[in-house]
Parts: C-alpha cells; sequence; structure tokens
C-alpha cells in the first residue's frame, strides 16, 4: 500500500464503505463519529465482512481476524483506527 496520511486513509476508507454499503452518501458525508450500525449505514455482520475483504483488497493490506475480534468497531473512527494499525505504514501528516 502506497503510504498515505492519517486523513487519507479515512477518506480512502469511507470511499469504500459508501461503495461497499451502497449508501445513498458522499464519503466526506459520514463523520468519523457515525456508528457502524446506525440508521444511516445500517451495516450488519455480513456487510462488515463485504467491507473487510474490500479493504483488504483495495488498500493490499491483511487484516488479521484476531484483531477484528478485539477491536472496538463501533464507529467509522474505530474501524480506521483498526485498519491504520493493520496497514503499519500510514504517516500522522
Amino acid at each position: 500500500m502506497a503510504e498515505l496520511s492519517v486523513a487519507e486513509l479515512g477518506a480512502k476508507i469511507k470511499e469504500i464503505l459508501v461503495d461497499v454499503l451502497d449508501l445513498e452518501l458522499r464519503p466526506e458525508q459520514i463523520a468519523d463519529d457515525t456508528s457502524l450500525y446506525s440508521s444511516v449505514l445500517q451495516m450488519d455482520s455480513l456487510s462488515l465482512l463485504h467491507l473487510l475483504v474490500a479493504l483488504e483488497g483495495d488498500l493490499g493490506i491483511e487484516i488479521d481476524d484476531e484483531d477484528v475480534m478485539n477491536a472496538n468497531l463501533e464507529t467509522v473512527g474505530n474501524l480506521v483506527d483498526m485498519v491504520r494499525q493493520a496497514a503499519g505504514a500510514v504517516t500522522d501528516e
């Protein structure tokens, strides 16, 4: 994965989220504190699995199952943090 800033990674994850969940939103309309299971995103366990597969493919990373199980995936921001840790090579800029 090309080195991305935290902001760039968050924007990319939101783009993938919109695509996978087929949302009628623009990525920039999704706040980091939006609940993954809110009426806005309507995510369930199956859509989370599809999202994780898409993130791995699009970002060229591998997200460990144990990391997913241990992550507090309540919000979009929590998801970004988990992916950032899995990617490892993300800058703070």
